[in-house]
């Protein structure tokens, strides 16, 4: 059931910024917001089973965490290597796709992945980075309503931020991320 895994996946997401909150310092509530409306808009496009929602909560933890974590722009390496190595042992047969998750969040195009959740969550962070512009059939006012419960205060403030510490880190290839 859809909304039960949703449920398990915020929880899942939850339980590690409880654990590395110190991680994320004064972005701490901007950054939990943007991984929980990735997990709304991703469950409202499309059924995600009982089995991979915990690892649907382990992948939009991690899926921008290098940054912090790591330090970096270029950041999706550290975050899949992050989400892989904290996989418990139930759901390490899901490690493939807790990569693709992370790996694929950015493609400018249709994600290269069969499982239609990898797609799911490339459109939802594009749906939350956008502000709700760029909409992946989820209706604007399901948009806000997630946008109300999790608030987006300051996420285009903070990647700005981000984006600026890209351009020190690589400025012939500011958007590391990025994937065609």
């Amino acid at each position: 059931m859809t909304t039960a895994s949703i449920e398990r996946a915020h929880d899942v997401a939850d339980r590690l910024f409880e654990a590395d909150a110190a991680v994320f310092g004064e972005d701490l509530a901007t950054y939990r917001g943007h991984v929980h409306r990735v997990i709304g808009i991703v469950g409202l496009q499309c059924d995600v089973p009982a089995a991979v929602a915990g690892p649907l909560g382990l992948a939009a933890f991690f899926h921008d965490a290098g940054i912090w974590f790591d330090e970096t722009w270029d950041y999706l390496g550290p975050s899949v290597r992050r989400a892989v190595a904290a996989l418990d042992e139930s759901d390490e047969p899901y490690s493939g796709l807790v990569s693709s998750l992370i790996n694929e969040h950015h493609r400018l195009r249709r994600a290269r992945h069969d499982d239609p959740l990898v797609e799911a969550f490339r459109r939802a962070d594009l749906t939350d980075v956008t502000a709700g512009l760029i909409a992946p059939g989820v209706s604007r006012a399901r948009y806000r309503a997630l946008v109300a419960e999790y608030p987006a205060d300051g996420l285009r403030p903070m990647l700005f931020k981000a984006f600026g510490r890209g351009l020190r880190e690589s400025p012939l290839h500011p958007a590391p991320m990025v994937k065609f």
